[in-house]
């Protein structure tokens, strides 16, 4: 379940009877003109062939609203070339009247997740130039534009320019305490340094704060980590729902459905130097185990 700006969705499996919501969908995208280059309206049984394309890897999902199918997302392959079995290519669309409301997100973040789980690597997008909406979707969600491929395809007898996007597939590690400025802040630092490239990492905190704690900047500078720039977080729910593993420091904090993790660490806040130099040890070191788990999990 995911919350739509206050609203319920659910988004599952797309079955058999959802293809007339689907291409009810579709065919606004494409009356719209926003969506896609296709000019003419699909047909029932051309929405099934698309669907029956599918399979339990290349999924088409659909967000549902008080029983209604009000969006879809799906993969497809990119190319059939065994090089590019990694990558896929998306397709987002929400129907006309429940556009703007959070669902097109929703819709990315679970596939994205169900992409990961099936080994992809890349989910790559193509969007016309002209829809700003849903560039500011794709942006938001963290797809890069790859280039222009102008004056692409021609749409109402003039030529129209296609944007290419691409998301790279890190899973999404998320450290929370409560302030966002000692013990998750070096755990963002460490396992930054130790992963790689391999993951995402994020840290936030659930009460607000201004900056980092000095203590915990002096002890990670001793250790070659400048975190005086660093600024407290607050926890957002979207990077939440996103985070494929969820870890706590050692306190109660709240706004949180689940936690994967607690690594049970003193709070460095107010204590001595050689003491918060301790507590970074131990953050470094489960940093460095968290690492190591993801490297042998990403093969």
């Amino acid at each position: 379940m995911s919350e739509a700006n206050g609203n319920t969705l659910l988004v599952r499996d797309a079955e058999v009877g959802d293809l007339a919501a689907i291409c009810t969908i579709y065919n606004q995208g494409i009356a719209d003109r926003c969506a896609t280059l296709d000019a003419e309206p699909k047909s029932d049984a051309e929405m099934a062939e698309w669907y029956h394309e599918h399979d339990a890897r290349y999924r088409v999902l659909v967000g549902e609203r008080e029983g209604q199918v009000v969006g879809w997302v799906s993969l497809l392959p990119y190319s059939h070339r065994c090089a590019d079995r990694a990558v896929a290519d998306g397709s987002v669309y929400v129907e006309r009247s429940a556009r703007g409301s959070g669902i097109g997100t929703a819709l990315l973040r679970t596939i994205e997740a169900h992409a990961r789980r099936h080994q992809f690597h890349k989910i790559v997008l193509f969007a016309l130039a002209a829809n700003t909406a849903g560039r500011r979707l794709y942006d938001a969600s963290g797809y890069r534009t790859v280039g222009v491929f102008s004056e692409h395809g021609r749409l109402d007898g003039r030529f129209v320019d296609v944007l290419a996007l691409e998301k790279i597939l890190r899973p999404l590690v998320l450290f929370v305490c409560r302030h966002n400025t000692g013990r998750s802040q070096m755990a963002e630092a460490y396992l930054r340094a130790f992963a790689g490239d391999i993951v995402d990492v994020a840290s936030a905190g659930t009460i607000a704060a201004d900056r980092p704690d000095p203590g915990v900047v002096a002890a990670m500078a001793d250790d070659g980590f400048d975190l005086r720039a660093a600024h407290p977080k607050l926890l957002d729910p979207g990077i939440v729902e996103r985070a494929e593993r969820i870890v706590t420091m050692g306190c109660d904090v709240e706004g949180i459905a689940r936690v994967d993790d607690d690594w049970g660490l003193p709070d460095p806040k107010g204590q001595p130097p050689q003491r918060v130099r301790e507590i970074r040890d131990l953050v470094k070191d489960r940093a460095k185990r968290l690492a190591t788990q993801l490297r042998e999990a990403a093969g």
